[in-house]
């Protein structure tokens, strides 16, 4: 049994978590049939994606392409827009000759970014699934370059079925395609492992006050979709009403700067000294584990990986009310819930925990043992694996015959007008030599060369 799985990222600094999420799968689902022969399809140059499937010994091959959901809104120039699409033509060309050849039983896109595989899937009617792990433009600010709804109306055509990492994503998936088409599967995290790296020695110290307070922890990407500056509000709020807290942020931050900005509004709420920011970290749940209480504060999290390991860790856990992560959090059993748009709620949630550490206790405790049921049953890898092995053999979606016929045309011929300056001239050249065997001077004056091809 061959199934080709379709990546969009080459994580250059870390796995995400839809990449830490596709691995387990195909691990999980190698260990349940061995006879799987798992072939990836991933963007190029080298990342940690690809060093992890080296590292597994599981075949790749890698592409240039970018994709229909970008990160700037802005519209991009003409040019670029044809030298993209000439780029990702060559992607879905070279895929489908890849199926062609290999014969996959399942295609399986693990990216909402990149829909190419979807399409050389198509133009051969192989079955093909499609994970949708991210709203998208909701929680990380993509462009769809033909809109949200075409986007994810052409996604549920291009599927089989469609799997959403929580029932959030599912409900926003189900507003443009065949609800029926789509079920729910969690990431899985290995508990075990999760719970072992705990009790390691953290690298810094999560917190190196005196006299802390409330120790709370905030893992992820250091950006204001992420919401640690709501934390920092709300431990100011908590300051002006004389209840003390810290605050630990863990997690790489890609804008210069942002890192100082995070710590002058610490210091503007009266927080000198209470905020460590400690950065990327190869192993983060030392610092979950030092803390009293860790907060999910996302203006929308499609998941929450994070609240995940939060919960595996038994700390008590404060996430926003929006995204995946109200499904995991039982407020006033594992945690509590709170309205992004309100950080008084934020702080209120938190000022309960520092009045009463036995609940904050108690309530990691109990997370620990829901995170068991969680990824157990219909939301597991097991059960979305016999979802996946039940689509082989059946048709797949089928491109009309003229995107067939498309596809199969030379790259060379995709697009006239995504040829740049140099690219041009170095057609102009070839021209210009066999017509009259002038390279030197052609090479040397393109603009006479030119004039002499328009005069013949």
């Amino acid at each position: 049994m061959r199934v080709f799985f379709s990546n969009h990222s080459t994580a250059p600094v870390n796995l995400g978590g839809a990449e830490r999420s596709l691995l387990r799968l195909v691990e999980d689902w190698l260990e349940g049939r061995p006879d799987l022969e798992p072939v990836f399809l991933t963007k190029a140059p080298q990342g940690q994606f690809i060093k992890a499937l080296k590292e597994r010994g599981w075949p790749f091959k890698a592409y240039r392409f970018r994709g229909w959901a970008v990160p700037s809104p802005q519209p991009a120039p003409a040019s670029e827009i044809a030298a993209f699409a000439t780029v990702d033509y060559a992607a879905v060309s070279a895929m489908t000759e890849l199926m062609r050849s290999q014969k996959p039983d399942l295609v399986v896109t693990n990216t909402l970014v990149a829909p190419w595989a979807a399409f050389a899937a198509a133009s051969l009617g192989i079955p093909h699934v499609w994970f949708v792990r991210e709203f998208g433009d909701l929680d990380h600010g993509l462009s769809f370059q033909i809109g949200r709804e075409s986007t994810f109306r052409d996604i549920g055509l291009l599927s089989n079925a469609v799997v959403a990492n929580s029932h959030a994503v599912k409900a926003h998936l189900a507003q443009y395609m065949e609800p029926d088409k789509i079920s729910v599967a969690y990431p899985q995290v290995d508990l075990d492992a999760v719970r072992a790296r705990a009790s390691e020695e953290p690298t810094t110290r999560p917190f190196p006050q005196a006299s802390p307070g409330l120790k709370v922890t905030v893992v992820g990407r250091v950006e204001p979709g992420k919401g640690q500056h709501r934390v920092i509000d709300a431990l100011g709020v908590l300051a002006a009403r004389g209840t003390h807290a810290s605050l630990c942020i863990v997690g790489s931050w890609k804008s210069p700067g942002y890192d100082v900005e995070l710590r002058d509004r610490a210091r503007a709420a009266g927080l000198d000294g209470r905020v460590t920011i400690v950065g990327e970290q190869e192993n983060p749940f030392p610092f979950i584990d030092a803390a009293d209480v860790c907060v999910t504060p996302s203006t929308i999290e499609a998941f929450g990986r994070t609240t995940l390991e939060y919960m595996a860790v038994g700390r008590a856990v404060v996430a926003s009310a929006s995204g995946g992560s109200a499904e995991l959090v039982v407020p006033g059993t594992t945690g509590s819930l709170f309205d992004p748009s309100d950080v008084a709620s934020l702080a209120d949630a938190l000022e309960a925990y520092a009045t009463d550490p036995a609940t904050a206790f108690a309530h990691g405790a109990a997370g620990s043992d829901r995170i068991d049921a969680v990824l157990t049953g219909d939301h597991s890898n097991e059960a979305v694996i016999d979802r996946l092995e039940a689509l082989i053999g059946q048709p797949g979606y089928q491109l009309p015959r003229v995107a067939q016929y498309w596809f199969a045309l030379p790259a060379a011929f995709a697009s006239v007008e995504a040829m740049t300056a140099k690219m041009a001239l170095g057609l102009l050249a070839s021209r210009v030599r066999t017509r009259t065997g002038m390279v030197g001077r052609v090479l040397s004056r393109p603009g006479a060369a030119a004039r002499r091809l328009r005069g013949r």
